[in-house]
């Protein structure tokens, strides 16, 4: 999985660096998150490229085991803005989904009221009911 590294890095970076997030990433912090997301016991990550070979979108995270059964926790997921909206991040949840037949419970964070917390309800992702984020400070 670390083969695409590199690749993942530099889409991270030039994603998250424009709005709505706004985050200043540098090369190397982008690559540490990456690389600590796909060696994390049962990763699993998937992309797509475009015609020229180059990296358009990743989507990386980890089954979770919760009593008799895993969870899946997509950690980071994205699409070049250039590549948006052509059914890319449903191609990427797609394949995950063939990675992991037998996984029914999927999570995530992100933003309210982002583009991507739409992308994610019309993807069958629903606000959980009963729990919150709590941060610290």
């Amino acid at each position: 999985m670390l083969d695409h590294l590199d690749a993942y890095a530099r889409l991270y970076v030039d994603v998250f660096s424009r709005p709505p997030w706004n985050e200043t990433w540098h090369p190397a912090d982008a690559t540490q998150r990456l690389h600590d997301m796909l060696t994390t016991p049962r990763a699993h990550a998937t992309h797509t490229t475009g015609h020229d070979g180059a990296v358009t979108g990743f989507a990386i995270g980890h089954r979770e085991r919760h009593g008799a059964t895993d969870h899946f926790l997509l950690q980071e997921m994205c699409v070049h803005p250039a590549h948006q909206r052509r059914g890319l991040g449903a191609r990427l949840l797609t394949d995950l989904a063939q990675q992991l037949p037998d996984v029914t419970h999927w999570y995530l964070l992100t933003g309210r009221d982002t583009p991507a917390a739409a992308f994610y309800q019309t993807a069958g992702f629903r606000p959980a009911r009963t729990q919150t984020v709590f941060v610290r400070p």
